[in-house]
């Protein structure tokens, strides 16, 4: 009887171990998944897209605003990192104003959103540099089905020259919406322009995510969960090897 008091008190303590840290990462998970969320209404709501952006990038800095009868564009220059390498990204956040058609079905086969952007500059002017109907990671993805989403879609287009540029934006029936030429220079990490922000701080990530409120209650009702159900079955069990015993 020792013996088996032993290795199940053994075995309670892996498993209440196991359970404690994957309550832990999944809760902490969450909640930073929500606090994307919250932050992408809270930059519908204001219009302004810097924490968002902050989130998920090393440096950031907004470099125009293009707004039409039905969207508001948002252009920014984001550094952002991919393994060990800083890279460059031309970032467009496109809200609408208006009611406007979009995808409610990410598979809806007849969005026609999408992005051509013409470099003007170089030794071929007016080549395609980048366009959604022609990138895989498109194929059969509705591109405004993030207006279902969080009210807002947006590109991200790496480059690693300067760039003058020519931006055409289609709706939901194809139809251009936006056409506006932008410049964007190409910057080395850490050595930035002027006017550049830096992501947010970790500090104030772990406040916005405030574990005390949104994950620490679910790990203590998770573990109290498991202590009540292990000491229930524990003595199921004790009783049982006791009783054959006699």
């Amino acid at each position: 009887m020792k013996k088996f008091l032993i290795v199940y008190l053994i075995f309670s303590v892996l498993i209440g171990v196991a359970i404690y840290f994957v309550t832990l990462t999944l809760a902490y998970n969450q909640r930073v998944y929500d606090v994307y969320y919250e932050l992408a209404d809270e930059a519908v709501e204001t219009l302004d897209f810097d924490d968002f952006i902050s989130m998920q990038s090393i440096s950031y800095q907004m470099i125009h605003r293009e707004e039409t009868a039905d969207y508001i564009i948002d252009v920014y220059h984001v550094i952002g990192k991919d393994s060990e390498t800083y890279i460059n990204q031309l970032g467009l956040f496109i809200v609408p104003t208006a009611n406007v058609n979009y995808a409610d079905d990410v598979e809806d086969q007849d969005d026609q959103t999408g992005i051509r952007v013409i470099k003007l500059n170089g030794e071929e002017p007016n080549e395609t540099l980048y366009e959604t109907y022609t990138d895989p990671s498109y194929e059969g993805a509705a591109v405004s089905y993030g207006l279902s989403l969080m009210s807002f879609y947006f590109y991200a287009i790496n480059f690693d020259e300067d760039l003058e540029l020519d931006i055409e934006l289609y709706d939901y029936q194809g139809e251009m919406f936006a056409n506006f030429n932008q410049d964007i220079y190409v910057q080395t990490y850490p050595e930035l322009d002027d006017g550049f922000n830096d992501g947010m701080d970790p500090s104030y990530l772990e406040e916005l995510v405030d574990q005390s409120t949104h994950v620490y209650p679910k790990l203590i009702q998770n573990m109290t969960i498991y202590i009540v159900a292990d000491i229930l079955i524990g003595s199921i069990i004790y009783f049982i090897v006791k009783k054959k015993q006699k």
